[in-house]
């Protein structure tokens, strides 16, 4: 059985190929990717990507890779974390989603976790949130 890591990413846009290189890096160690979410952080071109990636041994490896590579300002991996969903309608956060999802939503998952394991550049660092 595998279990599934999530990775956040802050990269900086360039050129197109950003975010084929965050996706090749796991790739070409034959890892693959359930998942990918970015949005554009500031006018800076910052960007973050959350991705969700199957445990893999080669998973580390990938990180630390990924952390070298250029334009990547710090990779994370998001320890114990969980997806959250959420659903927008008409530009509001529903509060009470027991009612079901209509058309026209949209659905976003959103990863709440505990502890964060950082790379920049190779350096490491830890994060206990809770």
């Amino acid at each position: 059985m595998t279990q599934e890591r999530v990775v956040k990413v802050l990269a900086y846009y360039r050129d197109p190929g950003l975010i084929e290189r965050i996706a090749s890096n796991f790739r070409k160690l034959f890892m693959d990717i359930d998942w990918i979410y970015g949005w554009k952080v500031n006018d800076e071109n910052l960007y973050e990507f959350y991705i969700g990636v199957k445990d893999h041994n080669n998973f580390n490896t990938a990180v630390i890779l990924l952390s070298k590579t250029v334009d990547i300002s710090k990779v994370e991996i998001l320890d114990d974390a969980q997806l959250k969903r959420v659903i927008i309608r008409d530009g509001k956060v529903i509060e009470n989603q027991s009612e079901g999802v209509k058309e026209g939503d949209m659905i976003i998952y959103v990863p709440v976790f505990n502890r964060v394991k950082g790379y920049s550049w190779g350096e490491v660092y830890v994060k206990d949130l809770h």
